[in-house]
């Protein structure tokens, strides 16, 4: 670390931040919204998502939602 140096969050960077939020809030809603779990409950879920961002919710979309025809 460079006394006197700012680290800077790049602007090339806040289209994958932005999307992983919505990622992560769009599953915190469908867990909210949902009654049943392949695995674990909603308390399980919601910590995770929030835990883990973005990797929670995306092992919720792959692990935990009950996929409705």
């Amino acid at each position: 670390v460079v006394m006197g140096k700012k680290h800077e969050f790049k602007k090339e960077y806040w289209p994958i931040v932005v999307l992983g939020g919505f990622i992560q809030l769009f599953a915190f809603i469908d867990i909210l919204k949902s009654h049943e779990f392949k695995r674990g409950n909603k308390l399980i879920w919601s910590a995770l998502v929030f835990v883990l961002p973005p990797f929670g919710a995306l092992s919720y979309y792959g692990f935990g939602k009950v996929k409705t025809d």
